[in-house]
């Protein structure tokens, strides 16, 4: 006799043998718009229920189902949590900060001259997002630009309004708009003591005329005046009301046998200009001369002179101020003129 064959048949459920593994994405949104969620838990076949947390206080209360749609009102990471039980009873949950983004455009400029670079700085401030574009328009009829920190040449003077508009990469949007004053440069002239081609050893004071809120000269100086000895190019910058002009000019120094006098000393003693010469004294010597105050009264005289007043009247030291001088030698030539003492 034949023993019963027993057959055991397996029902197999549709429920993955997969861990739940809970997930979502969103949209990245600005200021003002609904963000969406939606979950992309796995597996889902294996999903029994999907719950939210959307102000971020640990309770999964707040919405359920696999798309929300969520209003967040201001701008910044939001932590959203999402929260999986599976048909099977296991759970799974996540956290992730959900970007709301705002674009607040500001800039700022330099100097505005006509003629002269204006340098505009973006000063926007983009939050949860990056900018994505910069629109400039300079109000005067020109091409605009794209770059953050533009520079823009005006070629007439007057008040143009600047506009500039950020677009984030999420597509937000905000512009900012100044008034910009553009100024006709300050005319700067230059004065001299005395002649800008001179003996080697001598000196020639240039001076800017008018009144300025700051200068800048080519030697590093910052003063009205300035005391030159050697040959070369120069310039200076005098600035008003945030716009400045510029001069420019040439000063020589030559060696040559001329009888030259100077018109400057500067008794300080660094050991350039502390004594009154007279250039190729030796052409002319013996020399006697006389030297006044503006009021008439005798400083120094000397007989033969030999190259040595050092701007002093009986050991006392002369103030800043003009001079006159009388000069007589062997020529018999009477020659007189100015002597500015500066220190």
């Amino acid at each position: 006799m034949k023993k019963p064959v027993f057959v055991i048949l397996l029902a197999f459920l549709p429920i993955s043998l997969l861990a739940i593994k809970a997930d979502f994405k969103f949209t990245g949104v600005c200021v003002g718009s609904e963000t969406m969620l939606v979950s992309t838990t796995t597996p889902l076949d294996s999903i029994y229920q999907l719950s939210w947390d959307l102000d971020g206080n640990g309770k999964f209360n707040d919405a359920f189902g696999d798309t929300v749609i969520s209003y967040f009102p201001l701008a910044g990471g939001y932590n959203v949590g999402l929260r999986v039980i599976a048909i099977n009873g296991e759970q799974d949950a996540i956290y992730k900060s959900v970007p709301v983004a705002s674009v607040e455009a500001a800039f700022s400029m330099d100097y505005t001259c006509r003629n002269l670079p204006v340098h505009f700085y973006n000063q926007s401030r983009v939050i949860e997002d990056i900018a994505f574009q910069f629109i400039w328009d300079f109000g005067d009829g020109t091409t605009g630009s794209f770059v953050p920190n533009p520079t823009h040449n005006y070629s007439h003077a007057g008040d143009f309004i600047v506009r500039l508009t950020v677009v984030s990469s999420f597509g937000c949007i905000d512009s900012a708009k100044r008034t910009v004053a553009i100024q006709n440069p300050p005319i700067v002239d230059i004065s001299f003591s005395g002649d800008t081609i001179f003996p080697a050893g001598d000196s020639v004071i240039a001076t800017v005329v008018g009144n300025f809120d700051s200068i800048f000269w080519s030697t590093g100086e910052r003063t009205t005046s300035i005391i030159i000895r050697e040959s070369g190019y120069y310039f200076v910058q005098a600035f008003l009301n945030g716009c400045y002009g510029e001069q420019f000019f040439s000063v020589t120094a030559v060696e040559d046998h001329t009888v030259r006098i100077m018109t400057v000393i500067t008794p300080n003693g660094d050991g350039f200009n502390d004594r009154w010469e007279i250039f190729n004294l030796v052409e002319i010597e013996p020399c006697a001369v006389d030297i006044f105050n503006r009021w008439g009264q005798k400083v120094f005289s000397a007989s033969p002179y030999n190259n040595d007043w050092d701007g002093t009247d009986q050991g006392r030291q002369l103030s800043n101020d003009t001079y006159y001088y009388f000069l007589r030698c062997n020529d018999a030539t009477l020659r007189k003129g100015t002597i500015n003492i500066v220190k």
